[in-house]
């Protein structure tokens, strides 16, 4: 695995990384190539979560608004009556004992 294609996976826009912060990437790119793929992944997994927030790939940002876009329209569509039975039915049924408290035997 090549180290853009590392970065694909992880979810990170390594030209953003590159342009916003040209040492980090350059380090990052020194250190995959003498390490290799498990050992960068180790080492440096505590900076991952960081990266991906600040450099996310276009497609995640598309995905999540068109998501959104959808649930809403979804919510727009129902009508008071289905909105009711849903709420209805995910109301929970409340305590059921397995046993009736007389009927074990000792």
């Amino acid at each position: 695995m090549t180290f853009e294609e590392f970065f694909a996976k992880k979810k990170i826009d390594l030209s953003q990384l590159q342009r916003g912060n040209r040492l980090l990437y350059d380090e990052f790119r020194q250190h995959y190539v003498q390490m290799g793929q498990k050992s960068f992944d180790h080492t440096k997994k505590f900076w991952f979560n960081k990266l991906r927030k600040q450099y996310a790939l276009l497609e995640e940002e598309e995905t999540t608004a068109k998501d959104q876009a959808v649930s809403a329209e979804i919510l727009e569509t129902m009508s008071p009556d289905s909105a009711g039975i849903v709420a209805a039915s995910s109301k929970p049924a409340g305590f059921k004992p397995r046993f009736k408290a007389g009927a074990t035997k000792a």
